[in-house]
């Protein structure tokens, strides 16, 4: 993923090279920022994933049950 982000980064600012257009080097630059630092677009945790739940640990095996009468 991060190469492709650079590779976007790279064409942008070629793009803005050719063109002129100063919008493309600012979307240039916000690529390569991400390419740099790893960082995706996941901000807040907005691609929350829950932890993986480990299937060896058996809990049901320490609960004691009392029964009222």
């Amino acid at each position: 993923m991060r190469l492709l982000r650079a590779g976007i980064a790279g064409w942008a600012f070629w793009e803005g090279f050719h063109t002129g257009e100063w919008i493309l080097y600012v979307l240039g630059g916000i690529f390569a920022l991400q390419a740099l630092f790893n960082a995706g677009c996941c901000g807040s945790t907005a691609c929350y994933a829950p932890p993986a739940r480990n299937e060896r640990q058996d809990d049901t095996a320490s609960v004691v049950y009392e029964e009222v009468k």
